[in-house]
């Protein structure tokens, strides 16, 4: 319910302390604050949501500044929300997805590589490919199911109406998965 995850962060970001060092709430926090405003501004509008999100996407740049190990995919996942946010070129917004989904391998972060997955998913499916879109959603589902969350690959296969059974979608990698297809 992004509604209530909304609000929520809304209450929590009235007692977070400020740092120039972040902590692990604040991190997850303000990454998943901004991946829930992004959603909603597309869904519902409001200026103070995308604002919101791209000070988060620059807070995520100053922390990516210490570290794009701890910080690139989720900056990169940021920047294409963002971008898919304002309708920008698909080309660039698409880039965004896959460098977040390259980091995200390349650091061993199933759970983020899952996310960035299904939010490629999304957007492809808001652009109307949905070919891509559903092999981008079964990733996602194998990525989430590998690292463990049940109940979210579950969410997946219901939510999307996946059928893990046509085996039209290679079995997903950690390392080296490539997304250069176009959408027809």
């Amino acid at each position: 319910n992004y509604e209530a995850a909304e609000e929520s962060s809304q209450l929590a970001s009235m007692i977070m302390p400020a740092s120039k060092m972040p902590t692990i709430y604040l991190i997850f926090h303000n990454f998943f604050r901004a991946l829930t405003l992004f959603n909603l501004y597309r869904k519902h509008g409001g200026e103070e949501r995308l604002t919101g999100g791209k000070e988060m996407v620059d807070k995520m740049e100053e922390w990516a500044n210490i570290s794009m190990a701890v910080f690139g995919n989720k900056l990169l996942l940021l920047k294409a929300e963002y971008s898919a946010s304002i309708c920008d070129e698909f080309d660039q917004t698409r880039k965004f997805y896959e460098g977040s989904i390259k980091s995200a391998q390349d650091h061993g972060n199933i759970h983020e590589l899952a996310l960035a997955h299904e939010l490629l998913g999304k957007y492809e499916l808001d652009r109307g490919c949905s070919t891509i879109a559903n092999e981008c959603f079964k990733k996602a589902y194998t990525y989430y199911s590998q690292w463990g969350a049940t109940a979210i690959a579950e969410r997946t296969l219901r939510t999307y109406s996946l059928d893990m059974n046509t085996g039209d979608t290679p079995e997903p990698q950690l390392k080296n998965q490539k997304h250069s297809r176009q959408c027809d």
